[in-house]
């Protein structure tokens, strides 16, 4: 029984050891609400804790049926919106989700989603990474 409870902690603290930190931190994650079936634009600030170069590939969410990764773009006067197939990271940097910039399009809900409540986002890496991430509802005030 003893060798059996010393195996368990030890494969435990094993996985622990190799699960490491999380590749990055996000702040200020949020979800500004439209109603209907329109698309919601997603907005957070994320931080590589990588040691080297990393990269966010995509995201998922149980609540939509599609989450992209889109960049505003402004060019001849003219703003529109383009598919990116991911957003390099350095070691340390910040990269500010934000209007008018990088944001996740959020697309077909599944479900009900009101200002208030709180959707999860799983944010995806290119070496195999996850990072499940609460983002917050809010309205177009930012309530």
């Amino acid at each position: 029984m003893r060798r059996a409870l010393l195996f368990a902690l030890l494969l435990g603290i094993t996985m622990v050891a190799q699960a490491g930190p999380p590749p990055a931190a996000v702040s200020d994650a949020r979800i500004r609400w439209l109603p209907g079936e329109l698309p919601m634009a997603g907005y957070f600030s994320i931080t590589s804790h990588a040691s080297g170069p990393s990269k966010l590939v995509g995201a998922t969410s149980p609540d939509f049926g599609h989450v992209m990764l889109h960049r505003s773009v402004h060019k001849g006067g003219m703003a529109r919106m383009v598919h990116v197939d991911g957003v390099d990271l350095a070691p340390g940097q910040t990269v500010t989700f934000e209007p008018g910039s990088y944001h996740l399009m959020l697309m077909h809900r599944k479900k009900a989603v009101q200002p208030g409540e709180e959707v999860p986002v799983t944010l995806r890496f290119g070496d195999g990474e996850t990072l499940e991430v609460p983002f917050r509802v809010e309205g177009a005030k930012g309530e």
